[in-house]
């Protein structure tokens, strides 16, 4: 390994950074005991510097940001301050940060802590309802919290779960500040592409009495936000077969056009965000002696949001049956130098016009109770308890209006303009242009064709009981030893009620005789002329979807693939000794211990779409670690760590759910609740230089060597191995128990594959520069971060595969330049994150999805009037950078590309 670590180029080019380089952990219950609290009010350069100086006596690899001021994080969301951190990028929707990745290693690795509890927060996005382990952070507002820690590397004391890193969330108590703080923020904020004005305003309010012996908090955000996103969307490109090609002059050109790539549904992106975000936190201290404090946390955020998406397409470009592209002929056509299809006019298009809504609500509810105990000045106990439970409540409702063409059989009406060609044009590939042949603001071009209500609920609960003890031996020696119960579990539930009004008495308004108050005609009450994008066209009242299902014709039913459930409960034990003595005269430090886990499993899901399955299923991880530090000098440190970690498996592929099939050839398709988690050995290196005063030079070196991955297979074999309860198997029982089966699930993979990456950090006062006195209030902060993966999606000869991990960019970068003095503030930072794949896993090259790689730029400034107001500034995305998503990396076929604007807040900060 140390051969490879002085193998590797050293990138010294440092094209941009973060804001608050790292600090060490300052949770009682995750170690680090002898650092104090930092309370941080009304400096960023002091933020910083107070920063440095936990990172420097850390012994783990941490980095944290602190708030600046009392309520008054550095972001206005807790993804977009994370990104600030080296390793760390996010993803984006719908204009903001939702999810994060570490150090290459997306959300599924990464473990989310609130007030030292494992939480996660249940939402709905672009991509749908979130079915993994990871963690939205805009669920909650950032003035909730006064600092957060990413710990990339591991020790026993650190619970189990992650790959990447455990981020650490923590919340105001009444202790850090003096004993009678109010604060009040009220902001007004705009977005030029919605161009709407939205409120966003919060308050703190915390006592203690005289003997600073009892405390309580009391903190509330509430924040609106509107948005509207443009851009385009093809939602893939296809080599699709056509009818015809009037434009070919032989075979062999109709044969090009066939071979080539064409979007499957060409149309302009239009979608508008609402948001209404509430939290509120509360905090009760009591210090009962000199050896006891004991402190309760509340915390409560609801977020309600609103997506709409409408938009017009030619849909049988997306059908590959009768009623499909074989009903379509190709009447021109360009293929440009990548085979696509690059220009066309069709006709015999089916052209639809689409009225989407997501509207869903997340609410997060959590509470814990701390005990710390000394029992003497060398033995110490601290005490957790408390549990979170986030809830999600999801509708998405569709309205369809459909210009079938003249060849189509479900063809109901005669349009009053019958035109069925389209034209598209991708040549600039994020600037389509599409033209239909038909008056699409008419309404009697239209008949209604399709609905579609579908309702998810979920939920993800925690609850833990932790334990620490730590006894002094000597100024040298401490051991530490714990016990931790958990207990996770993840439910859903879908229903949907879904039509195509495919059947003649459907499309009259009647099923079996009785009327069900909607049918095929369209008339102007039934909609209204939209043009978000330029391109004007009808578009159905949502309002009709509830005509449609209040008449009964239509019911909820069951979705089995988003119906299940999943159950885990963990004990953990750990011991670690941690030291602190000299080499050659130098302080050498550390920790070394082991942590042991044992997981019990319970899955649950719906075989054949109505058969409850359960199994049950455990397995033990022992969780070797070591944290080393070295002071070479009184300015250079040296760092190294070493630890088995795992992550438990996607709640997706847990599930017993999927098909049996008694008939013919006997079948299985199910997800594996019996597969094993992700896990891997980690190595961390590292040295930083502090050279002057509130300075830093650092570069880190990081391994995973993953033990393997989920991968697709399919296997032959008796019943009794694919672990499903025999009552499946019915009156076939005596005839199938010993027969074999085809079983399609997901396994783990004979081989892993290993991530390795480099980062660099530089922070430094700009005090030494030359000139007039202000030029010396300027300062910086820069990493850079360097990844590369490689991971078997595909094993055996001849047809292994391998690509990198989805989600990871090769690199990341951040670059902050900030000037204060006693009055005001100003800082511009930007954030940049590399390409990366989101579907790696794909063998075919040209089928393979990407995210173009972005850059964006914040601003930021505060002045303050007096010792109590302060008025401040704020401009997210300022060049208003669209995200960019394609397949194939070679030819860049778009998939979407949408920009959601640039926001600005104006508001005031008043202090009592």
């Amino acid at each position: 390994m140390f051969r490879k670590f002085m193998q590797k180029p050293l990138y010294v080019a440092i094209t941009a950074a973060g804001i608050s380089l790292s600090t060490a952990p300052v949770f009682a219950q995750e170690g680090e005991a002898s650092l104090e609290e930092v309370v941080v009010t009304g400096s960023y350069a002091g933020s910083l510097a107070k920063a440095l100086d936990t990172k420097r006596n850390s012994t783990t690899m941490v980095d944290s940001i602190l708030a600046e001021d009392i309520a008054d994080f550095p972001d206005q969301n807790l993804a977009e301050s994370l990104q600030r951190i080296p390793g760390v990028t996010i993803d984006r929707d719908g204009g903001q940060g939702r999810e994060i990745t570490v150090r290459g290693l997306n959300s599924t690795f990464t473990r989310v802590q609130i007030n030292g509890m494992q939480a996660q927060s249940l939402s709905a996005g672009s991509n749908g309802v979130q079915t993994n382990r990871g963690f939205d952070f805009n669920v909650f507002a950032s003035e909730l919290f006064n600092r957060l820690d990413v710990y990339k590397s591991t020790s026993a004391e650190l619970e189990e779960g992650s790959l990447g890193a455990t981020v650490a969330l923590r919340t105001a108590r009444p202790f850090d500040y003096d004993p009678v703080t109010v604060v009040a923020n009220v902001q007004g904020s705009y977005n030029d592409g919605s161009e709407e004005f939205s409120p966003r305003t919060s308050a703190l309010v915390s006592l203690t009495n005289e003997d600073q012996t009892l405390g309580a908090l009391f903190s509330v955000a509430f924040s609106e936000r509107n948005v509207f996103g443009e851009g385009a969307d093809t939602g893939r490109w296809e080599d699709d077969d056509f009818a015809s090609c009037t434009a070919c002059d032989s075979e062999a050109e109709f044969d090009q056009v066939r071979s080539a790539w064409h979007p499957r549904i060409p149309r302009y992106m239009n979608r508008n965000y609402g948001e209404d975000r509430l939290g509120v936190t509360s905090s009760f201290q009591w210090q009962a002696s000199d050896s006891t404090l004991v402190s309760f946390d509340a915390l409560y955020s609801n977020l309600d949001s609103k997506r709409t998406e409408p938009n017009i397409n030619p849909i049988s470009l997306a059908r590959t049956g009768d009623t499909g592209n074989a009903q379509t002929d190709v009447a021109a056509y360009t293929i440009d130098g990548n085979n696509n299809l690059i220009t066309a006019t069709m006709d015999g298009v089916d052209t639809r016009a689409e009225n989407f809504l997501a509207d869903w609500e997340s609410e997060f509810t959590q509470y814990s109770l701390s005990l710390e105990h000394d029992f003497s000045e060398d033995f110490h106990l601290k005490f957790l308890a408390g549990g979170s439970t986030s809830d999600l409540q999801n509708r998405e409702s569709t309205l369809i209006l459909e210009h079938f063409s003249e060849t189509d059989p479900r063809r109901m009406i005669e349009y009053a303009e019958s035109n069925d060609t389209v034209t598209y044009d991708y040549t600039d590939m994020t600037s389509p242009e599409i033209v239909f042949g038909f008056d699409t603001t008419n309404p009697e071009n239209w008949e209604l064709s399709e609905i579609r209500d579908r309702l998810q609920d979920a939920e993800s609960s925690t609850s833990t009981f932790r334990l620490d003890l730590d006894y002094a031996f000597n100024d040298a020696l401490t051991l530490r030893g714990g016990v931790t119960q958990k207990s996770y579990g993840y439910e859903i539930a879908g229903v949907q009620a879904d039509t195509g009004l495919s059947d003649a008495d459907e499309r009259d308004g009647t099923v079996d005789g009785e009327a069900c108050g909607v049918g095929s005609n369209v008339t102007s009450d039934m909609g209204s002329v939209v043009s978000p994008t330029g391109l004007p066209y009808f578009k159905g009242d949502l309002a009709l979807i509830d005509v449609a299902l209040a008449s009964g014709c239509w019911p909820h039913t069951v979705r089995a693939g988003d119906t299940r459930e999943v159950e885990e409960k963990s004990l953990g034990v750990y011991a670690q000794l941690d030291f602190d003595t000299d080499i050659a005269g130098r302080r050498f430090r550390g920790n070394v211990g082991v942590r042991s886990v044992e997981t019990e499993l319970t899955s649950t899901g719906l075989q054949n779409g109505e058969v409850e399955v359960t199994v049950e299923n455990d397995y033990r991880d022992t969780l070797p670690s070591m944290n080393l530090v070295y002071e070479l000098s009184d300015d250079v440190i040296l760092r190294g760590s070493a630890a088995k970690v795992m992550s438990r498996p996607n709640l997706g592929t847990l599930s017993p759910g999927g098909s049996v099939g008694t008939f013919g050839d006997p079948k299985v398709s199910y997800g594996n609740p019996f597969i094993e988690p992700f896990r891997a050995k980690a190595y961390d290196l590292g040295a930083e230089w502090y050279f002057a005063e509130n300075a830093v030079v650092s570069v880190a070196y990081f391994v995973k060597d993953i033990e393997s991955l989920p991968i697709g297979q399919t296997d032959v074999m008796p019943w009794a191995a694919t672990g499903l309860p025999d009552s499946l198997l019915g009156a076939q029982y005596d005839d199938l128990y010993n027969a074999d089966f085809e079983v399609k699930r997901t396994i783990n993979g004979e081989k892993g594959g290993e991530l390795d990456g480099w980062e660099l950090q530089y922070q430094q006062p700009l005090t030494f520069l030359p000139g007039p006195e202000w030029v010396r209030n300027f300062g910086v902060i820069a990493n850079l971060t360097k990844v590369s993966s490689e991971v078997t999606y595909k094993a055996g000869e001849p047809d292994e595969f391998k690509g990198p991990l989805s989600g990871q960019s090769d690199d990341s970068s951040n670059l902050t330049l900030y000037w204060e003095n006693d009055v005001f503030s100003a800082r511009l930072s930007m954030a940049n994150r590399g390409e990366y794949s989101t579907r790696p896993q794909e063998t075919d090259k040209e089928k393979r999805r990407y995210v173009d790689a972005t850059s964006f730029l914040d601003f930021s400034a505060s002045y303050r009037v007096t010792d109590n107001l302060k008025v401040n500034f704020e401009a997210i995305n300022l060049t208003d950078e669209p995200v960019f998503s394609y397949m194939d990396g070679d030819a860049k076929r778009m998939i979407n590309e949408i920009s959601t604007g640039a926001q600005y807040f104006v508001g005031a900060q008043y202090k009592f």
